[in-house]
């Protein structure tokens, strides 16, 4: 999902907006030939008055005058027929709001990155890395190779690849579902065109999202639960797939405020969050002698940044600093 009213920490919004940028150009660079990779649909957010996904979206689009509406209960369910709200719960809805489809974003960048000169090496394990005065030796499966910068942007595995930062990263399974509407007509309420990217504050300051039903990739509609889930001491290890308590936790939540979803199961599946301690982005410098950039710890809400990320992660390495505002995700807050 991607979405600029960010209730995360409001210095997100200008990230976001150049990210938009940069995906409306991917768009444009693929229209007429390929399934655009960045879809406008609208998010709506659900939660407590005095909850923090509400509020912190709220004060994200007044700081930032972000285009927004705050619904009532009764407002939403007019609205959006599919959901069932308590008296006690407000929306807020960002018109800009959608999805990101990462496999053919991935794909699309590599090509862009090829095309620009980029050497893309697959199925080739990095075993360790050795900084110096002068430049950086990277050794993996295929050999060594020397570089006057290197960026680190291992994922799940940047607290093996990242020792000497000094800061907890844990890295937990997270559990995906998707189900098929039981009848055919209230189904197409959920259709992509219909219905809007969503997320509600179940378990604050976390909560369960979706998506609206599309006709590609996974068939049914999507549910999951946003926050850190299973702790994975080794993430290359085999996972466990969803258990039926998990199955039944989501689906208790469609019970309850998406009756017009709970349907059959169709397909789960789990993917692997790499959580920093405060749940922000941990980019900058790695100790040493300035040769080596570090991002990671995107705990689970940082795909959507992914271009923008490039071009930090770019002025970083040629020119030692950037232009964007990410101060506040400097790794030395732990320190």
């Amino acid at each position: 999902m991607i979405r600029q009213s960010y209730y995360e920490h409001p210095d997100y919004v200008p990230l976001l907006q150049r990210a938009y940028q940069l995906w409306d150009e991917l768009n444009e660079s693929r229209a007429g030939h390929e399934e655009p990779v960045f879809h406008r649909t609208g998010g709506l957010y659900l939660g407590p008055r005095d909850g923090v996904i509400v509020p912190g979206a709220l004060a994200a689009a007044c700081e930032h005058g972000l285009k927004h509406q705050l619904l009532e209960g009764s407002e939403i369910e007019q609205r959006f027929p599919a959901f069932r709200v308590d008296h006690d719960i407000v929306g807020f809805y960002e018109e800009n709001a959608g999805f990101i489809r990462p496999e053919k974003a991935l794909q699309a960048h590599c090509d862009l990155a090829s095309l620009h000169g980029a050497e893309i090496r697959t199925g080739e394990k990095i075993l360790d890395w050795e900084e110096n005065e002068a430049s950086v030796t990277v050794r993996t499966t295929a050999g060594e190779v020397e570089t006057g910068h290197l960026v680190v942007t291992s994922g799940a595995w940047s607290g093996r690849m990242l020792r000497d930062l000094e800061v907890e990263l844990s890295v937990t399974r997270q559990v995906l579902a998707w189900f098929d509407a039981p009848d055919e007509r209230p189904a197409e309420s959920l259709t992509l065109g219909n219905f809007p990217c969503w997320f509600i504050e179940t378990e604050p300051p976390f909560g369960h999202y979706g998506f609206p039903m599309t006709e590609f990739g996974q068939q049914g509609f999507k549910i999951a639960l946003h926050r850190p889930g299973e702790e994975m001491v080794h993430p290359g290890e085999k996972r466990t797939g969803a258990s039926d308590e998990e199955i039944a936790s989501l689906r208790e939540v469609l019970r309850k405020w998406l009756p017009v979803a709970d349907g059959p199961l169709l397909a789960s599946c789990t993917c692997l969050y790499t959580n920093s301690g405060d749940g922000h982005f941990l980019l900058g410098q790695y100790p040493g002698n300035g040769h080596v950039t570090v991002a990671a710890g995107f705990s689970g809400h940082g795909y959507k940044f992914a271009p923008v990320m490039g071009e930090v992660l770019a002025d970083l390495a040629c020119e030692g600093t950037t232009p964007h505002p990410i101060e506040f995700l400097s790794p030395q807050r732990f320190a």
